[in-house]
């Protein structure tokens, strides 16, 4: 279903992108012609399969000791559509930029600044993508991003498979 994507020099996160940053970008078809990209964040990035959250725990028992943000203290809710919107989501991630056709949203930390953006394409239309952005700071995050990218593109793939789930009528929670 999800496939490689072109991330658009024109998208929000080339205004962090350096060289030798690593940027992912996977897209799969949308049926609902009226979802926006803080819909699809919703369904995809937001919507997290219980074996995902369980990821998320694990990772951060992992990397608490080394001082990594484990967003806690924020919470793992997920937002409302006008959370997103208006920028006012306090969750986890931070809203980076919003329109209609993009959404990023991320955190910086002592070992990488990470960014997500979710964009309803126009080319090729009705579809959706979700790029990852990471820019490694230092040995650790070079490290970290090691260890997750085993993750990293079956986690993004079970988040596009949600559009689907979604236009079937279920979101797959387990």
């Amino acid at each position: 279903m999800a496939r490689r994507f072109r991330y658009p020099q024109t998208g929000a996160l080339m205004r962090h992108f350096q060289e030798g940053d690593f940027l992912d970008s996977q897209i799969a078809p949308v049926a609902d012609g009226s979802l926006q990209a803080a819909d699809i964040a919703i369904i995809t990035f937001f919507t997290m399969p219980k074996w995902v959250l369980a990821l998320l725990w694990m990772r951060n028992a992992l990397v608490r000791p080394f001082g990594i943000n484990t967003g806690e203290a924020h919470g793992y809710a997920p937002p409302t559509r006008e959370d997103l919107v208006s920028g006012r989501y306090e969750g986890v991630f931070a809203i980076d930029f919003v329109s209609e056709e993009e959404i990023t949203f991320g955190t910086d930390d002592v070992h990488l600044n990470f960014r997500v953006s979710v964009i309803r394409t126009r080319e090729p239309r009705d579809h959706a993508a979700i790029t990852t952005w990471v820019h490694p700071h230092n040995w650790l995050g070079r490290l970290y991003l090691v260890a997750v990218y085993p993750f990293h593109k079956l986690i993004v793939w079970r988040m596009l498979a949600n559009l689907k789930d979604r236009q079937s009528g279920r979101i797959i929670q387990a």
